[in-house]
């Protein structure tokens, strides 16, 4: 079983580039404040944070979570491993909403020109919604 990612909910504001890709985005806190500094140094882009919660797999085995539909957002956990230093495989992960996922993978493995697409793994799962807002920023403020 997987263990519950602390993950962002945020969106992007317009930026000079801006294309029709959804601006919503799901970015694990471990990597947050890098992300949110790529994206207002190097994009141009605001980020406004909208919940702080975990993404979890959906796990037949274990799934009796009691949770309401209201309490889910379906999203899907993307990893691939690209080429590193000296050959060593380094793993990338992405989250993306279910509902804009095929192009939402287009749009991201056009970044990764050369990416042999069956390295690709999408692991269903979902955001939930019920972690209290104070607990959600007290992971941002760690």
């Amino acid at each position: 079983m997987g263990r519950p990612i602390p993950i962002v909910r945020c969106r992007l504001g317009a930026g000079p580039d801006d294309g029709a890709a959804s601006s919503l985005r799901y970015v694990p806190v471990a990597v947050f404040e890098l992300w949110k500094h790529l994206m207002e140094s190097r994009h141009q882009r605001t980020v406004r944070v909208e919940a702080v919660s975990v993404w979890i797999a959906e796990e037949a085995s274990v799934w009796n979570s009691g949770f309401t539909a209201d309490d889910l957002e379906p999203v899907l956990r993307v990893r691939v491993d690209l080429p590193g230093p000296f050959g060593i495989p380094v793993p990338v992960e992405r989250f993306f909403p279910a509902e804009t996922y095929p192009r939402a993978q287009e749009a991201w493995l056009g970044h990764l020109e050369g990416l042999p697409r069956q390295r690709v793994v999408a692991t269903p799962g979902y955001v939930v919604n019920t972690v209290p807002r104070e607990v959600g920023e007290a992971h941002l403020r760690a």
